[in-house]
């Protein structure tokens, strides 16, 4: 079989059903002979047998030039050779052809699943605009690695406002009032307030409302942190300061809230030796690393809290004399929900609103519950508060609440037995309970000892029973 039928049986297996059309004998042509690409084919010693013309016009050669020649003799950078030898393609490689970046493939050539050569292209548009390209992706993809790993340190900006400070008594109002301005003035501030007022909140909303909105706000309670921890949390530390250390080291919380706010709840437990560094910090508003030798400037604003009164702490040497001094030229203080009263409907109709709907639908509160959840002293406050709305919604059989489902706590307001000048036996001292106990129950029912023995839980002949035995029969 000569060459030429050798050729069309190759065609013809490779074309397969198609079968050998005009159109398709014409581009095959057009792919031997590309003016856009070069191709070349080599044998399985990397010497050329095969080049188009236009390969060979950007070579400078003439026509049938490169037959028998090594590869490496006509583009030294060529790896032909190497496909060759190793069986494997190499595809869209970035190549230097005579000082100009190229787009090659290299593909090996067998048969009967032995290489017997191989076969290039190479692409002749300059690349030049793609490598640049792929440089700046890169430089990006560096970029975007920094900026996420930053990220996750810091956090993002806090969404509470002075607009979801509820309140409309007169302390609260003062509050918010006076918050407003401490905001403005970019000073560091000391809340103080018991568990479950809002000191965190009010925290966020004085960041947001002052020009450093847009910087990080940075959270660190400080009764969480173990004390051996505490230092290298605020300050950080360089690689292997320490063992356990990690390897990249660690930023600190206060370089974190470069720029921005941090806020320090339950600032009373940070230990005291680490309350003299970060008064330092306060007074210099720099920091150094555990483990560094460098003295690094931080510009944040700081927001603590605390939850018990620390003149009393530096009275029992629990907390820097000095420290409080620092902190407590502006404060803020936020009264406890027992002290306005006048606030209770308002949030349990924001809670009830926003959080605890039936059905759908808005839920309803009996005027005797809602009379009932004023009256208790809420000694969590705003939080015990929600809680216990969140509780009666999901506990309550229809859309309105009732006084049925309010818990005992708040219906006896955490009532004390009657004082006498003795001391009670523990029998005498249940007694005076439960008697305490049943009044209250009476007087929130308007005395229907239906309802009331309904909310003790107990028959009503059993209530009867105790109201003759504490003389409350009427």
């Amino acid at each position: 079989m000569d060459d030429f039928s050798k050729l069309t049986e190759i065609l013809a297996e490779a074309i397969g059903p198609y079968g050998l059309h005009e159109t398709t004998l014409e581009a095959i042509g057009h792919l031997v002979d590309n003016r856009y690409e070069g191709l070349i084919i080599v044998d399985v010693n990397g010497r050329v047998v095969y080049m188009n013309r236009e390969n060979e016009k950007f070579l400078g050669l003439p026509r049938g030039g490169a037959k028998g020649r090594h590869i490496t003799e006509l583009i030294p950078s060529s790896r032909l050779h190497i496909v060759c030898r190793e069986g494997k393609a190499e595809v869209a490689q970035i190549q230097e052809v005579d000082g100009v970046l190229k787009v090659s493939s290299r593909i090996p050539i067998r048969k009967e699943g032995k290489v017997i050569g191989a076969m290039g292209s190479i692409i002749f548009h300059d690349v030049k605009e793609v490598d640049k390209l792929s440089r700046r992706v890169k430089v990006l993809e560096d970029q975007v690695a920094v900026y996420q790993k930053r990220l996750k340190a810091v956090p993002q900006r806090q969404r509470y406002t002075f607009e979801n400070i509820l309140g409309v008594s007169d302390s609260m109002r003062r509050t918010t009032q006076l918050a407003k301005q401490l905001s403005a003035s970019g000073a560091d501030v000391l809340i103080s307030g018991e568990t479950g007022t809002g000191k965190e909140l009010f925290a966020h909303a004085i960041h947001n409302d002052s020009n450093r909105g847009n910087g990080p706000f940075v959270r660190l309670n400080c009764t969480t942190i173990p004390r051996e921890l505490a230092d290298s949390e605020l300050f950080g530390y360089e690689p292997g300061s320490f063992s356990g250390a990690k390897r990249e080291g660690q930023v600190g919380k206060f370089e974190q809230a470069h720029g921005g706010t941090i806020f320090l709840d339950e600032i009373g437990d940070l230990p005291l030796e680490i309350q003299g560094k970060l008064l330092r910090v306060l007074q210099e508003r720099e920091v150094e690393r555990i483990g560094g030798s460098s003295i690094r400037y931080v510009d944040f604003r700081l927001i603590a809290a605390s939850n018990i009164d620390l003149k009393e702490l530096t009275e029992q040497g629990k907390f820097r004399l000095d420290l409080y001094f620092r902190l407590s030229k502006m404060l803020l203080h936020i009264p406890p929900l027992r002290e306005r009263a006048d606030d209770i409907p308002l949030y349990v109709r924001h809670f009830l609103d926003t959080r605890f709907t039936f059905e759908g639908r808005q839920r309803e509160i009996a005027p005797e519950a809602m009379d009932a959840l004023t009256r208790y002293s809420w000694p969590g406050n705003a939080r015990e508060l929600m809680n216990v709305i969140e509780r009666v919604a999901w506990n309550a059989k229809g859309p309105e609440i009732s006084l049925e489902d309010l818990p005992a706590v708040v219906l006896t307001n955490q009532a004390k037995p009657h004082s006498t000048d003795a001391p009670l036996s523990l029998a005498e001292t249940v007694e005076a309970a439960e008697r305490d106990l049943i009044t209250r129950v009476l007087t929130l029912t308007g005395g229907n000892k239906k309802r009331a023995a309904s909310i003790l839980g107990i028959h009503r002949t059993t209530l009867y029973e105790k109201l003759t035995r504490y003389g409350l029969l009427t």
